[in-house]
């Protein structure tokens, strides 16, 4: 199952290309251009010193001459890169994401346009897409957000998990652009790099869906036949549907949103250090009717990551000197790739300061006034933080595997969702530290 061996640290690159801005009334959506392409991502996730993790191992079985997907906990270990395991493959063929929205990581709300003059229509006229259908997009599919399932344990005892850093160090996770490499004939490599401006990290979030449900019998002795099972778990949690079934009881999930660089809003520079409420769009089935939504309760915001540099210049440029030793004709993008694919593999977290969590999301929304909350105004009353404190993934037991769901989408409804000038290609790192708290 495993294949080439990489450092075991989360890098998921995400490649978007050009887009264009379309604004109606109180949201903003961003309509990309063709098919975008999302090249090669690599994602692995850190547990900490607290938890451990597992890919989703997938098996196939005929039971009455009909066949069923069971899922299981591969091998645990502190660090998980999922591009080593097959499960995954998909991960390396998928179309480029756009903007859609959700407040439930069940039900995601896409855009629909007059085919005619290219407006965004009113919101009731959206697509409801419950069933994966725009997840994992590959070949000509459209593609629109993705998905992806993995498993964690808490071998020493119950823990509340959350998306975590560390304070001191200013390590753990973040979200963040590249810096784009352009040409430059000073350097010695003859490229130079300059900020993004991080304007798709401003409105990319992940999500978590949790279901706490105890596997069936029968992926229980799936499980206890594969060379993964160890004796001490005795029952696995977490059931979710496949691609193209629907959730049968909402109610049994939970689902938390990350929404990394809070306060950086770079279509409005005026806006930026302050925090902008977004109301995501979620599907009320009980009146038929797409809404909006307060997620106060299942929020977790971060503050600015940022790139460590020094006299204003990046700790990257060295290495992308560094990286491009020996390489000439190549084109900026070449250039770009040769050093995130080839040279770091994806990992740069040692070039990156992870900023701090807003201690509490229900605070931050209560001290609020029209959906905004002004910088000195979060420095009072919002201390930062290396984890949420009223907000958590989900509660884990001693020694009992839990599934994971996790998502990665832009979402249509951030402030920020917007567009004055073309996004050239460019990608951007996510590093995820799962903390038991």
């Amino acid at each position: 199952m495993s294949k080439i061996f990489k450092k075991l640290m989360i890098a998921v690159m995400l490649l978007v290309i050009s887009s264009v801005m379309i604004v109606a009334v109180s949201y903003a959506w961003v309509t990309l251009s063709s098919s975008p392409t999302v090249s090669g991502i690599q994602v692995g996730i850190s547990g900490g010193r607290t938890i451990l993790l597992a890919p989703d191992i997938v098996k196939t079985v005929t039971d009455g001459g009909s066949e069923t997907s069971v899922h299981y906990p591969g091998s645990f270990s502190d660090r998980l890169t999922l591009s080593r395991f097959e499960t995954y493959d998909y991960l390396e063929t998928l179309n480029g994401i756009s903007p859609v929205s959700t407040a439930d990581g069940i039900n995601w709300i896409l855009p629909e346009y007059d085919p005619s003059t290219g407006a965004i229509k009113d919101i009731s006229e959206f697509t409801v897409d419950n069933t994966l259908a725009s997840a994992n997009a590959s070949g000509d599919d459209a593609g629109g957000y993705v998905y992806l399932d993995f498993w964690v344990v808490s071998p020493g005892t119950d823990y509340e998990l959350r998306v975590s850093m560390d304070k001191i160090a200013g390590t753990g996770s973040f979200l963040i652009e590249h810096p784009k490499v352009v040409s430059e004939e000073a350097a010695l490599s003859g490229f130079s790099m300059i900020p993004s401006g991080d304007r798709v990290g401003s409105i990319a979030r992940v999500g978590f869906l949790v279901n706490r449900s105890t596997a069936d019998t029968e992926t229980m002795l799936e499980y206890s036949r594969s060379p993964e099972y160890q004796s001490a778990y005795r029952s696995i949690n977490g059931v979710y549907p496949e691609k193209g079934e629907t959730v049968a009881d909402p109610s049994e999930y939970k689902f938390t949103i990350y929404e990394p660089n809070g306060i950086s809003h770079p279509q409005s520079g005026a806006d930026e250090g302050k925090y902008i409420i977004t109301e995501p769009l979620t599907y009320d089935a009980d009146i038929g009717s797409i809404t909006t939504a307060d997620i106060s309760g299942i929020l977790t915001v971060q503050k600015n990551n940022t790139w460590k540099s020094e006299d204003s210049r990046l700790h990257l440029y060295d290495i992308l000197q560094t990286a491009l030793v020996g390489e000439t004709g190549l084109t900026e993008s070449e250039a770009a790739y040769k050093l995130f694919h080839d040279y770091l593999q994806g990992q740069v977290e040692g070039y990156v300061n992870s900023a701090e969590f807003f201690s509490n999301t229900s605070v931050l929304y209560s001290i609020a006034s029209n959906g905004v909350v002004d910088p000195g105004r979060i420095e009072q009353f919002t201390i930062g933080a290396g984890a949420t404190d009223d907000v958590f993934i989900t509660a884990l037991e001693r020694n009992t595997p839990q599934r994971i769901r996790m998502f990665i989408w832009l979402e249509g409804q951030d402030f920020d969702c917007t567009n004055t000038e073309s996004v050239p290609a460019s990608d951007f790192s996510v590093e995820l530290e799962l903390a038991g708290s």
